[in-house]
Parts: C-alpha cells; sequence; structure tokens
C-alpha cells in the first residue's frame, strides 16, 4: 500500500510538472489593436481572454511577448513564439507558419471619406490609394494593378490620418477593429464604412509556427495539389497528439458552446451578421 501511495504521489506530481511546463506563447505587436488587445504592455483584451481560457482547457498557461510586427514574425519563424493571434495566410507566410480557425467571427470591411461610392468588390479600387500594414497582401484584384502605400506601424488613428487628408483613400480591414475606432472617434461623420467589399463572414485566422515545439504535423490526404493553395487546402495537418491540436480543438469547442461568440459581443457591442445587412 505504501508503494502504492508513493507511486500515485509521484505520478500526480508528474503530470503537474507537465502541465507547469506548458507554456504557449502568443506574439503581439507594440501597438494598440482595440478591443482585441491593448498597447503594450498591457495585453488586455479579446486576444487574451479567448487564448487564455484555450489554453486552461488544455492544462497550458499563455504567455504573451510584445514586440515589432517584423521581429514577432521572425519569432514565429524561427519558433521561439508559437503562435499569432489574427493572421491572413499567404503561400510565403506558410512556408513557417501554419494557419487555422481560431474562432472569432470576421469579415474584412472598407474605410473611405464620406460620400465615396459604395465598394463591392476589390475590383472598384481601381485609380484609388490603399493603406496597407507592413506585410499585409491588403487587397488583390483580378483585373487591375492596385497603388498601395504602407508607412511602417499603420496604427487606426494614423489610418483615419491619412484618409481624411486625402493622402489615402481606402483600407482594409477586419470589421470588429474597425467599428470599434470608427464609434469613438470624434471626426466618425466624416468617415464610412463598406461591408460588403471584401468577400464576406469567415473566421479568423490564427498562425501558429511550425517550428514550436508544440507543433507536429502529418500528410494531409484531402490535399488536392490541383486547387490553389490555401487554409482549407494544404498539403499537411496537425497531429492529433501535438500540443498545437488540442489548442486548436479547445478553440472550437469555445465557440461550439457560445463563450467566443458572447466574449466578441461583450467587447465588439455590435451584430457582425446585421450591420452587413444594413449596408
Amino acid at each position: 500500500m505504501k508503494w502504492f501511495l508513493i507511486l500515485v504521489s509521484l505520478l500526480l506530481w508528474q503530470m503537474q510538472t507537465q502541465a507547469q511546463a506548458c507554456e504557449i506563447t502568443m506574439g503581439y505587436r507594440t501597438t494598440a489593436r482595440m478591443p482585441n488587445i491593448n498597447a503594450k504592455p498591457n495585453n488586455a483584451g479579446l486576444y487574451f481572454d479567448l487564448y487564455t481560457a484555450a489554453a486552461k482547457k488544455i492544462g497550458c498557461e499563455l504567455k504573451v511577448v510584445r514586440s515589432p510586427k517584423n521581429r514577432i514574425l521572425r519569432g514565429i519563424a524561427d519558433g521561439s513564439i508559437d503562435f499569432y493571434p489574427g493572421l491572413t495566410f499567404t503561400k510565403e507566410r506558410s512556408k513557417d507558419i501554419f494557419f487555422y480557425d481560431n474562432g472569432i467571427p470576421a469579415a474584412d470591411v472598407g474605410l473611405t471619406r464620406k460620400g465615396e461610392p459604395k465598394i463591392k468588390s476589390y475590383d472598384d479600387l481601381q485609380e484609388k490609394i490603399i493603406l496597407a500594414a507592413l506585410g499585409s497582401p491588403g487587397p488583390q484584384s483580378t483585373k487591375y494593378k492596385l497603388q498601395f502605400k504602407r508607412p511602417p506601424e499603420l496604427t487606426f488613428d494614423r489610418v483615419i490620418e491619412l484618409i481624411l487628408a486625402k493622402q489615402a483613400d481606402f483600407y482594409m480591414d477586419d470589421f470588429g477593429t474597425l467599428y470599434y475606432y470608427l464609434i469613438q472617434h470624434p471626426r466618425q461623420s466624416d468617415l464610412m464604412l463598406h461591408m460588403n467589399c471584401c468577400g464576406g463572414i469567415t473566421r479568423l485566422k490564427l498562425g501558429f509556427s511550425k517550428n514550436s515545439p508544440h507543433f507536429k504535423a502529418v500528410s494531409n490526404l484531402s490535399y488536392d495539389p490541383a486547387l490553389p493553395l490555401g487554409v482549407d487546402n494544404y498539403p499537411i495537418k496537425l497531429d492529433e497528439e501535438s500540443i498545437a491540436y488540442k489548442f486548436h480543438m479547445a478553440l472550437l469547442a469555445l465557440e461550439e458552446d457560445g463563450f467566443t461568440n458572447t466574449l466578441y459581443k461583450d467587447y465588439y457591442g455590435a451584430s457582425l451578421q446585421d450591420l452587413m445587412n444594413e449596408d
């Protein structure tokens, strides 16, 4: 009996040690992206609440690292940072980063000066100067070569400043961020959102480092090389034994039980679908 109790104690100690050792690192740029995340060093926001809950579901702890975006992406590329909380898929990024849904509802929408013609597709952006963050692909037209301006560390205040000064015409970003800032901005009446310009409702993507110790992949037998490369058509998929996979499943479970949607409404104070229907 004595040896049995010792063995149980050792197993419990080992499990506790492993849980404490499971640390998932989220990297994000230094500037705020409210209500998703505050400016360094304050990490409060939807991202922190969501990913903390997902990490706890699998017995891990969330760590947050803040640096300029290019430095964070280098950390993800070399595996010293596990994931970026909201990231657009590109073929180039996918060399070092694996993308999957995080459960947050999302829709890219456009911002212009008030009175501009309604933009219903990227092809309506010809002859307009488009603001885009460094590293972001921005809108992509199949018919026209679009003009981009890419200032370093592009904050939302800077976006509004450039658009109102007529130094740029259009900026595309996730609805939640744009809406949150716009309803609080003193010059909101001089600006307008284009809700149905840019692809409709999707779910935001997380970018997980392929070089993270928490990442492990297997061949994806459903991959079709004849189709374009993308999040839903990729040569590999997550190994079900990996922390990256368990983290993904935890995020999907939070979405399924309504936690993510409640969190979204609490932070954004609006229904994405309702506003798109009104546009």
